[in-house]
């Protein structure tokens, strides 16, 4: 139905004069709607192309970047000639599109490999941890089967890219879909800071920009109901494109303005940045870090830590947040990601201990989640009594040191702590440190929550902790120091500290009532400890719960999955799944020193090994570390009567050491760190200074090794079966054909799936099958042309002269469309007639001004009147034919346009 309101308004002056009617628009020269789409082939094909150089750049990959453009080309087109409107084209391009896919699928196990490898290379450059992508090297035995595995992946990312590169640049002007297909490869590389290439973040950004700026105008050119190359708008007097034709003329002038303008302004930049060496300061890439890591740790659910901290405390997806783990959430992530950036930075003396820092402290296991105690009146009033003397209950343990620092090995020392990528609602502080006189000294406010964790103002992510630093070379040691020295807080707060320890009892020594940590907890005490854990000292009981977890073949794993709907955590961990990282570890370690009699809570924050001191700078004593995100840990701490709150490590690998740190971040060379991987605890090296002399008239430990043959075998097996399930994590179930020949190993992983050990590299499988592909196809096109040529010539010299007249009137059509000669509306024939003249004097044509005319007003006679047509009317249709084909459209067709004419449109 007529929509009355559009009307075809002109532009009222200011004087009232009102100019009405088509407002023309020239060229220089003629530029056609087929050059328009040859433009926005080229415009996917730069995003295409620049984006795959990027990934290779990125990984590292040995791909030639000749191989890279023919991969591109050959998606791109085939992909882009589907919305051609020859039909020939589209059946031909859609043939060799899927013969290049082909491969991909047929080839999708060595795709996924060569994913893996992608990654790993990724990782790699970024000196990060492998995280399973290196389990690619257990199944592809050769550099051959590496090569291929990789190729097939980067031909299956060109293929994606491009189709989304032709969806957003030739099916329709669309920049966020173009973005949306690119940008993430980009984001790879300036996540972790790699240097891009120059020549391929050019081809980008020209395209980025062209695309933008096309999509900007075109945005609200379409008016329904507008017949005039332009239109206003009755409102906003505002002009819009409504011709398409017009369009098309004016976006190829407007893609090589824009192209060429945005190459230049890129040139002139890289060259100013050559030439004066200016370059992007380092606070930009904090920034960027920051901005990211919000974005990219942003959830709903946790909507109030995304607002109050950009740069950490929320999580999506399984990427985390407080600590490297969940604030105290667990199992709802598949597992933990760390990208190698800064948490941390700190300054600090020197210590020979591994360094723990507190940050989130919760003491309450509910509903798979650690929380703090809402406390009671009895924390309260300790908080209180506290805060009288200028004290907060978190300072109990430096309170308890402060004046024995000679016969404790202590000294206060002070430590600088600058908060990048951890998050910033909570302090990061060494065990004994004085909070109270920290928050004063920093200017910060610092507020305790409860007995639990220190928050802190949010814009303050600068603070100095003063604590106590010590000569004991690991926390066993010290405690069995502190323990012989007797210490007792001063008359004043023992009353305090007396209702303190009440406090803990009755709080932090509840245990969860599950029957795996009852059966957990008898096998320790009848295997490790002799029947008599009564007798058991502090040590002892830690040592024998990781013997545990070591002979039962427990594993560590950043990548575990996530915790089934309905199953307890710590229940579903010791009975079917076995394998955690850290805060698994200390979740148990935590309920199970409770069920021995020690006061418990779990922690999470950073921990830093004495040899990451080897990497900092140091300034008259003082390291500048920095500590990454691959240093966030979780711990349980355990308190003890006269030592107070103390760490308690269980997670594998992690007895002064980090398995996710490279020997380079630690500090230590290859051969001083292969002692340290091994998963085993109190290993010959470490178990001489953990054993105090307190203890030493127990010998439940040492037995534990000799008392029960059962678990000392038991132990050998789960040794041997655990190291093969720890290195065949990522690899299944074939990480046991590690050692295996290479032959049978490579038919294995190619086989069905990879087809590795055929003899021609998939590069020239891939060319082959295209240039097969591009054979079939031409020999389609010149079948078709020769088959449309016959149809042509019988039909114009067919007997009945009605239909042969009214056949080279339809093929006289078709021969100006070559020229771009044509008009697509519902018109009559004669109306038709005058605006194809109208066209041809655009163009300049002017033979055809009375021939036109003559002949549709024959056709019109042969398809209405009754009458037949002569012998005379049909030769005469054909002259003129003969005209438009010989004497207007191959003169003025350059050479491939004429191509076209013969191969596509099949007329000569």
């Amino acid at each position: 139905m007529r929509n009355d309101k559009i009307k075809e308004t002109g532009i009222v002056g200011s004087g009232g004069v009102c100019i009405d009617g088509d407002i023309a628009m020239r060229f220089g020269s003629y530029h056609s709607a087929s050059m328009f789409f040859a433009f926005r082939i080229m415009l996917a094909f730069l995003a295409t192309f620049s984006t795959a150089l990027l990934a290779v750049s990125f990984t590292d990959a040995k791909i030639r970047p000749v191989l890279i453009f023919y991969d591109c080309a050959v998606a791109v087109l085939s992909l882009s000639l589907m919305f051609s409107k020859h039909s020939v084209v589209r059946i031909c391009s859609a043939l060799v599109a899927g013969i290049y896919a082909a491969p991909i699928i047929f080839h999708i196990k060595m795709t996924a490999y060569g994913f893996m490898i992608a990654a790993n290379g990724y990782l790699t450059k970024g000196e990060l941890p492998e995280q399973g992508t290196g389990q690619f090297k257990h199944l592809l035995t050769t550099q051959s089967e590496v090569s291929q595995s990789l190729y097939y992946f980067f031909t299956g990312l060109i293929f994606i890219v491009a189709l989304g590169a032709v969806i957003a640049c030739v099916m329709r002007i669309d920049f966020p879909v173009l973005f949306i297909v690119t940008f993430p490869v980009v984001e790879l590389g300036l996540y972790l800071g790699f240097e891009v290439p120059v020549f391929a973040a050019l081809l980008m950004i020209v395209s980025w920009v062209t695309v933008l700026s096309m999509n900007i105008i075109n945005h609200t050119t379409n008016k329904a109901g507008r017949k005039n190359t332009f239109a206003v708008h009755e409102r906003t007097k505002t002009f819009y494109f409504t011709s398409s034709q017009a369009k098309a003329e004016f976006y190829t002038v407007y893609i090589r303005f824009v192209a060429l303008l945005t190459a230049g302004v890129f040139i002139l930049v890289v060259l100013f940045s050559k030439i004066s060496g200016f370059y992007r300061p380092a606070s930009f890439d904090e920034l960027r870090y920051n901005l990211h890591h919000a974005v990219e740790r942003f959830d709903l659910t946790h909507a109030d830590d995304f607002l109050i901290d950009v740069n950490g405390g929320s999580n999506l997806y399984g990427v985390t947040t407080v600590g490297g783990t969940n604030g105290g959430v667990l199992g709802t992530t598949n597992g933990i990601t760390f990208n190698g950036s800064k948490a941390l930075q700190i300054k600090t003396e020197a210590f020979n201990y591994t360094m723990y820092l507190r940050g989130y402290v919760a003491g309450e296991y509910k509903d798979n989640k650690w929380q703090p105690h809402d406390g009671d009146s009895t924390i309260r009033e300790v908080g209180d009594e506290l805060a009288q003397k200028g004290y907060y209950v978190q300072d109990l343990d430096y309170m308890l040191l402060d004046g024995y620092d000679e016969s404790t090995g202590s000294h206060t020392a002070q430590m600088e702590i600058k908060v990048k990528g951890a998050c910033s609602k909570f302090v990061y502080a060494p065990y004994g440190t004085d909070y109270s006189t920290s928050s004063v000294m920093s200017e910060n406010e610092m507020t305790p929550y409860n007995d639990a964790y220190v928050r802190i103002s949010q814009s303050n992510t600068d603070y100095n902790m003063i604590y106590k630093n010590f000569s004991a070379p690991d926390w066993y040691s010290r405690s069995a120091m502190l323990g012989s020295c007797m210490l007792d807080y001063e008359k004043s707060i023992a009353p305090t500290m007396a209702m303190y320890e009440d406090y803990i009892s009755k709080h932090y020594t509840k245990s969860e009532k599950l029957k795996s940590l009852d059966e957990m907890y008898d096998y320790i005490c009848t295997n490790y400890l002799d029947g008599s854990p009564e007798y058991a000292g502090y040590q002892q009981v830690c040592q024998a719960i990781k013997l545990y977890f070591h002979d039962m073949g427990f594993t560590y794993d950043t990548n575990p999955g996530k915790t089934p709907d309905g199953e307890d955590f710590i229940e579903y961990f010791l009975t079917k799944q076995k394998k955690g990282y850290c805060a698994y570890f200390a979740s148990v370690g935590a309920q199970l020193m409770r069920k021995f009699g020690y006061p418990s809570r779990y922690v999470e924050g950073y921990m830093i090994l004495p040899s990451q001191l080897n990497i900092s700078t140091e300034s008259d004593g003082i390291y500048d570390v920095e500590v990454k995100d691959k240093c966030a840990h979780a711990w349980a701490e355990v308190f003890i009567d006269g030592v107070g709150w103390v760490p308690a490590e269980f997670t594998p690998g992690y007895d002064n050491d980090n398995p996710n740190l490279t020997p380079k971040e630690k500090g230590t060379d290859k051969k001083n760190d292969s002692s340290s991987q091994s998963s085993k605890p109190d290993t010959s090296s470490s178990s001489s200074p953990e054993k105090p002399k307190s203890d030493s008239s127990k010998s439940n430990v040492s037995k534990s090794g000799g008392n029960n043959s059962k678990p000392s075998s038991d132990s050998r097996k789960s040794q041997g079966g655990g190291g093969q399930k720890t290195g065949g994590k990522s690899g299944g179930s074939n990480s046991s054909q590690a050692g295996k020949p290479a032959g049978k190993g490579g038919t294995n992983s190619g086989g069905k799936g990879g087809g590795v050990s055929t003899g021609i590299s998939p590069a020239a499988r891939t060319v082959l099958m295209t240039l097969g592909a591009i054979v079939i196809g031409i020999a389609a096109v010149l079948i078709n042309r020769r088959r449309n040529l016959d149809k042509m010539h019988d039909r114009c010299s067919q007997k009945d002269l009605n239909k042969r007249v009214m056949a080279i009137y339809s093929y006289s059509l078709k021969y100006l469309s070559v020229l771009n000669i044509e008009v697509k509306k519902n018109i009559s024939d004669m109306q038709l007639c005058n605006e194809l003249l109208v066209k041809c004097h655009e163009q300049r044509i002017h033979e055809l001004d009375s021939k036109l005319a003559e002949l549709t007003a024959i056709a019109v006679q042969a398809h209405m009147s009754p009458e037949r047509i002569s012998e005379e009317d049909a030769e005469k249709a054909a002259e003129i034919l003969r005209c438009i084909s010989e004497e207007v459209v191959a003169k003025r067709a350059d050479a491939l346009t004429m191509l076209s004419a013969k191969f596509l449109y099949c007329l000569y």
